[in-house]
C-alpha cells in the first residue's frame, strides 16, 4: 500500500504538467495574430456646414474585422478607413471663401457588441490630411484611424455597428493660412432609416478546435499507476541510474513538475510505454520536448531534484492556475484609450477682418394691406459683405421706383410711385442656411394720381421714420446661389404731403404689409 502511494503520486504530478502543458499551447495559440475579414458600408449623414446649412454627405467605411478571434486573446486592432464624398453645394461654399485646400480631424462612434450581452462604445480618432479643392464639383476627404485592441471573455458572435461622427476642419487659402470661416466642426447624424450594422465576425473558444485531443493524454497516466506496481524492482536494481544521471536533470529541470519523484519511479515517466523501462535513459531525453513550454519555473531548481522530492510536488498546482489567467478581461483598457485625441489643437479660430463679398440681384413685390394692392419691387441689387466665421453681414439695398395702382375708398382708381431708400446697413446674420435681418426703409411717394390726373408731386412726402422690415429666409439659403427672403411689417404714418397728408395716411398707414423678395448670385 505503501508503495503504491508514492507511486500514484508521480502519476498524479505527469497529469497536472500535461494539463499545464496544454494550457500553455492553448494560450500560446490564442496569442497568436488573428486574420481579418474586409468589409465595406456606405451610409448617408446630414451635415450642418458654416454659411450653407445642412448638407447630406454620402461616406464609404472600409475595415477589416477579426477572422480569427479566441476568447481570451487580444484580438487584431480594427482598421478604419473612411471616404467622405463632399456635394458640389459644399465645394462653392468653400471657393467662396477662397478655399484652395483643407485639412483636420474627426472622430466616429461606434458600437461593438459582443457575448454575453456586453457593449462597448468606440469613439475612433480619424485624422484628415491637407486635401485639394476644387473649384467645382463634388470632392472627396479621405481619413483613417484605428480601434484599440479587444480581449473577448467568451466566445459567440460579435458585431460592429457604426454611429455618428464629427469633423473639426480648417479650409486653407493658397498660402496655407486659414480662411475667413477658421476652423469649425460639424456634428454629423446619419440619414433614419439605414442599416448601420458594418459586419459580424465569430470569437472562437480558447484553443479552437485544433487540441482537442492533447487535453485526452492527461488521462493516459491516471490509468497507468498500476503498471509501476509491476516495476518495483526496477528501482531498486537501478539505484545507480539516478546517479548516473546528474546530467540528465540539466534537461530534465523542464518537468520539475514530476522530476522529484523520477529518480525513484522513473518508469512511470513514459507515458506511452509502460513496458520498456530498460530504455529508460534514452526516454527521458523525449520527455523533455513535451513541456518545453515551461522552460522558465524549472530553471530555479536545477539541484533540488536530488534532494527535496517532496517540494516539487508544490509546483503542480502552480501550472493547473495558468490557463485561467487568460481568461481574464482586459477589455476595459479597451474604453478609448485613444479618445483624448479631441481635437484640442485644430481650434485655431483664426479669422481675417476682411469679408466675403457677394452681390445679387433682387425682384420681387410688397402687399400693401390698406390698399389692397400689390407694390411690385426690383429688379435692384443687394451688395452683401459677409463675415465666414460668424455669418453676420452687412448689405446694401438698391431698387428702382415702382408704381402701384389702387381705389380710394374702393372705387377710385388712383396710382402711385414709390420710392424705397435703405436707412442704415441691412445688418443681419446667415447661420446654418438661414438668414435674418433687419432693414430700414424710408418710403416715398414722389407722384399720386387720381383718374389718371397727377394730385401731387413732391419730393418730402415719406413716412415719418424708417419702417422696420424683419427679414428672414427658410432653412436652406444658398449664399452661393440665392434664395428667397420674407417679411412682415408695418407702414408708419405720412408727412410732408401737403393736403393729402392725413388721406395718405390714412389709406396706406397700418400693419402687417407683407414683402416677398427674390435673391440671385450675380
Amino acid at each position: 500500500m505503501r508503495f503504491s502511494w508514492k507511486s500514484r503520486k508521480p502519476a498524479y504530478g505527469l497529469a497536472a504538467a500535461t494539463v499545464a502543458g496544454v494550457a500553455a499551447t492553448v494560450a500560446l495559440v490564442g496569442a497568436g495574430p488573428t486574420q481579418a475579414a474586409p468589409v465595406s458600408l456606405t451610409l448617408n449623414y446630414n451635415c450642418p456646414f458654416p454659411l450653407i446649412g445642412d448638407q447630406v454627405l454620402s461616406v464609404k467605411i472600409d475595415t477589416n474585422l477579426p477572422d480569427n478571434a479566441v476568447a481570451g486573446a487580444a484580438s487584431t486592432p480594427i482598421t478604419f478607413d473612411v471616404d467622405v464624398t463632399v456635394p458640389e453645394t459644399a465645394t462653392e461654399g468653400l471657393a467662396l471663401v477662397g478655399a484652395t485646400s483643407l485639412d483636420g480631424s474627426a472622430k466616429a462612434a461606434a458600437t461593438l457588441k459582443y457575448p454575453v450581452d456586453k457593449t462597448l462604445n468606440l469613439n475612433l480618432p480619424l485624422t484628415i490630411p491637407s486635401t485639394p479643392v476644387p473649384p467645382s464639383g463634388a470632392f472627396h476627404v479621405k481619413s483613417s484611424g484605428k480601434a484599440p485592441a479587444v480581449t473577448f471573455p467568451s466566445p459567440g458572435t460579435a458585431s460592429v455597428t457604426v454611429g455618428n461622427f464629427s469633423t473639426t476642419m480648417t479650409p486653407r487659402t493658397a498660402d496655407g493660412q486659414p480662411t475667413d470661416l477658421g476652423t469649425f466642426t460639424s456634428d454629423c447624424v446619419a440619414v433614419p432609416g439605414q442599416n448601420q450594422q458594418l459586419g459580424t465576425f465569430e470569437i472562437k473558444p480558447a484553443g479552437g478546435t485544433t487540441t482537442p485531443t492533447t487535453p485526452t493524454t492527461p488521462t493516459t497516466p491516471t490509468t497507468e499507476p498500476t503498471t509501476p506496481t509491476t516495476e518495483p524492482t526496477t528501482p531498486t536494481t537501478e539505484p545507480t541510474t539516478p546517479t548516473t544521471e546528474p546530467t540528465t536533470p540539466t534537461t530534465e529541470p523542464t518537468t520539475p513538475t514530476t522530476e522529484p519523484t523520477t529518480p525513484t519511479t522513473e518508469p512511470t515517466t513514459p507515458t506511452t510505454e509502460p513496458t520498456t523501462p530498460t530504455t529508460e535513459p534514452t526516454t527521458p531525453t523525449t520527455e523533455p520536448t513535451t513541456p518545453t513550454t515551461d522552460p522558465t519555473t524549472p530553471t530555479t531548481e536545477p539541484t533540488t531534484p536530488t534532494t527535496e522530492p517532496t517540494t516539487p510536488t508544490t509546483e503542480p498546482t502552480t501550472p493547473t492556475t495558468e490557463p485561467t489567467t487568460p481568461t481574464t478581461e482586459p477589455t476595459t483598457p479597451t474604453t478609448e484609450p485613444t479618445t483624448p485625441t479631441t481635437e484640442p489643437t485644430t481650434p485655431t479660430t483664426t479669422t481675417p477682418p476682411t469679408g466675403v463679398e457677394v452681390q445679387y440681384s433682387v425682384k420681387g413685390k410688397s402687399v400693401l394691406k390698406q390698399l389692397h394692392a400689390t407694390l411690385p419691387l426690383g429688379p435692384g441689387t443687394l451688395d452683401a459683405k459677409l463675415d465666414a466665421a460668424s455669418g453676420k453681414f452687412g448689405a446694401q439695398l438698391k431698387l428702382p421706383k415702382s408704381s402701384v395702382d389702387f381705389r380710394v375708398f374702393g372705387f377710385i382708381p388712383a396710382s402711385a410711385t414709390v420710392r424705397l431708400d435703405q436707412v442704415g446697413s441691412i445688418d443681419g446674420t446667415l447661420t446654418g442656411g438661414a438668414v435674418k435681418a433687419n432693414a430700414k426703409v424710408d418710403i416715398h411717394l414722389t407722384t399720386v394720381r387720381v383718374f389718371g390726373f397727377p394730385i401731387l408731386c413732391s419730393t418730402s412726402c415719406h413716412t415719418t421714420k424708417p419702417a422696420d422690415i424683419p427679414l428672414v429666409s427658410a432653412p436652406g439659403f444658398d449664399p452661393l446661389k440665392g434664395g428667397t427672403l420674407t417679411a412682415t411689417y408695418a407702414i408708419p404714418r405720412f408727412s410732408g404731403c401737403g393736403f393729402l397728408t392725413g388721406l395718405i395716411s390714412a389709406i396706406t398707414s397700418g400693419p402687417g404689409n407683407k414683402l416677398e423678395v427674390t435673391l440671385t448670385k450675380k
